[in-house]
């Protein structure tokens, strides 16, 4: 019976690795594909393998530039992210002020909002104040959206965290910044790690700020880019787009496994004393 049970299990480990996996290989088989032979028998064995697409990507095609405004984009965003959430947090599970549960409240109500009622007001108020095609105004919708998550985990790590470390820390003779930088932020580097790798791929990914506030060539990110691949009338260049797929998620894959683990205790850390 129990050989039964993990036979079971296995079977459908792999069914399930099988189809996650798949999606991921065929992506990248296909990136060394020939439009011709995608059109014809996309899902079929290859019937040769070029190198064509990813050289076109790199000569023909302003993917790299995309990158950039994608980095610098999320490099920001993050940064802005891990001080106000950390911030935040230490401020609403270790002050005792009167209104500590109010304001808590008022950022776990932004995890309710969906972005979509958001992009015509935004739209409006950013054709007044000429935020739109900038990518200044295309971080601060993504840095709202994050903050919501990224406070309840702080919170949830530091109302974890001893009082008496912080009331040694003060006898001592460190002020509350010190106390902020020096104390509390390296005892939560795991929670901003899983901040910083939640809100990547989000910040990242991004799509429907970027098609709304984002107009010209310059300013693109790498997920609005990719519809450089569609030419006239429909056509698209398949193979141009998977391997543009492969070169701009690689980022998002190092990160992933470089602090899976790290990301795993950072979402626990917290619940239990």
């Amino acid at each position: 019976m129990k050989i039964l049970k993990k036979s079971t299990y296995t079977i459908i480990i792999l069914i399930l690795f099988v189809i996650q996996a798949y999606p991921v290989l065929w992506l990248i088989i296909s990136s060394f594909r020939g439009n011709i032979d995608l059109s014809i028998k996309p899902f079929s064995f290859p019937t040769s393998l070029t190198l064509d697409n990813y050289i076109n990507v790199i000569a023909k095609s302003n993917v790299f530039l995309y990158m950039k405004n994608s980095t610098v984009v999320t490099t920001i965003s993050l940064i802005i992210i891990v001080i106000f959430s950390s911030m935040a947090s230490f401020a609403i599970s270790k002050f005792n002020f009167k209104w500590s549960n109010k304001v808590y409240s008022y950022f776990l109500i932004g995890l309710t909002i969906p972005y979509a009622v958001t992009l015509i007001p935004l739209f409006v108020m950013y054709t007044h104040i000429h935020l739109i095609d900038t990518l200044f105004g295309l971080m601060l919708p993504l840095i709202a959206f994050s903050l919501p998550v990224s406070v309840l985990l702080f919170v949830n790590f530091y109302r974890f965290v001893p009082n008496e470390i912080i009331e040694a820390a003060i006898i001592d003779g460190c002020s509350i910044y010190q106390v902020y930088f020096k104390i509390m932020m390296p005892l939560s580097l795991n929670t901003i790690l899983t901040v910083l790798s939640m809100n990547f791929i989000f910040v990242w990914n991004d799509y429907i700020f970027s098609l709304i506030f984002i107009n010209s060539t310059n300013m693109k990110t790498i997920s609005l880019g990719l519809q450089d691949f569609i030419g006239s009338h429909g056509l698209t260049d398949w193979g141009g787009t998977f391997a543009s797929i492969c070169v701009t998620t690689l980022p998002t894959l190092i990160i992933y496994f470089a602090l899976n683990k790290k990301v795993a205790s950072g979402m626990t850390l917290g619940a239990i004393k």
